[in-house]
């Protein structure tokens, strides 16, 4: 008779299943707390990350040990995922993408997500965890970070730190670039700390786009955005995404 070892779990942390008004799925939000919660009675700053379902178990001991070094404050992760998922799911391409940004009739449903992060996420992590709700970060990759550009491009105040990896800007006419001019034409500041990162062997076009779209934020001369780009030599999408998050999230809490 052969008994089934348990799992590999990550110490301190909580998994809650969460409904939604403005999403017609559920959400498993993973929560890892920092070393010391429950030991102290401070408020932590937050980090709300995307596609937790594969990218949590990489995050957190490298969010962890940058708080350990001193090089971070010690952080609260939220990441935001589905329930019985690995990878890639219908709802992600659902969840990440305005209408208009990928030829996928499933995408085009980010801001109902945004309305779900801005309206329940948040106020749940506040109510149940000791977070400082005048400091939350987020962490996106591929398109998780255009998510966040999205973000960044019609409510910014959602969060004060960006960490946008590899964001899946995939052609010249992607109406990103719209909303970037749409944002300039009636605002005079972005205030917001901002990392764009990205391997150098990803798509060429990608890395095109995303130069561009940089060069435009910085041409606009907000005088609250400070913004970071960094381009990682040999590494492709996939391999340059725990580059993606340490270096980011360095740069926007330096």
């Amino acid at each position: 008779m052969t008994t089934q070892s348990p799992l590999v779990t990550i110490p301190q942390t909580e998994v809650h299943i969460l409904s939604s008004a403005h999403v017609d799925h559920d959400f498993s939000i993973s929560v890892a707390l920092p070393p010391g919660y429950a030991d102290s009675q401070q408020s932590y700053r937050t980090l709300y990350m995307t596609d937790a379902n594969w990218l949590f178990d990489m995050t957190v001991p490298i969010v962890r040990f940058l708080g350990l070094d001193g090089q971070i404050p010690p952080l609260v992760i939220v990441g935001i995922g589905y329930p019985g998922r690995w990878y890639n799911t219908p709802e992600r391409n659902h969840d990440f993408v305005p209408h208009g940004w990928l030829d996928d009739p499933a995408a085009g449903g980010a801001d109902q997500f945004l309305r779900f992060i801005r309206s329940e996420l948040i106020p749940f992590v506040g109510s149940t965890y000791r977070v400082d709700n005048d400091d939350r970060a987020f962490w996106g990759d591929s398109l998780g970070g255009l998510f966040g550009l999205y973000v960044l491009l019609n409510h910014p105040d959602t969060f004060d730190r960006y960490v946008l990896g590899s964001p899946w800007i995939d052609r010249a006419d992607h109406p990103v670039f719209e909303y970037e001019r749409g944002y300039a034409a009636s605002h005079t500041d972005l205030p917001a700390r901002v990392c764009v990162a990205a391997g150098a062997l990803e798509f060429e076009n990608v890395l095109a786009n995303i130069d561009r779209l940089t060069s435009s934020l910085r041409g606009r001369d907000y005088p609250n955005l400070k913004l970071t780009t960094h381009s990682f030599a040999g590494e492709s999408h996939i391999s340059v995404m725990p580059y993606n998050v340490s270096k980011g999230i360095r740069a926007v809490f330096a």
